[in-house]
């Protein structure tokens, strides 16, 4: 039988499969838990508020400097004894 991997959530105790399978049912399955328990909004947002704040100027300087940084890209080549100037 081929490696197949199937994704999805546990709820009420039942694995609910993201997709429609070929899975019979009485089909011998292994799961194996990928991460914890999906986090709500409230645990993102909480998160969000416990990481490192970034000062302005810092954003402002990345800003600037990404600016600096930009250039037209180079016109392509169209004939390979032609070389761009």
């Amino acid at each position: 039988m081929p490696a197949t991997t199937y994704r999805g959530v546990v709820r009420g105790g039942v694995v609910l499969l993201e997709k429609e399978t070929s899975l019979t049912d009485g089909t011998a399955v292994l799961v194996t838990p990928v991460a914890g328990p999906l986090a709500d909004g409230a645990d993102v947002i909480a998160a969000l508020e416990k990481a490192p704040k970034v000062p302005a100027e810092w954003v402002d300087e990345l800003e600037h400097l990404i600016a600096e940084g930009n250039r037209p890209p180079a016109p392509p080549v169209l004939f390979a004894d032609e070389s761009n100037t």
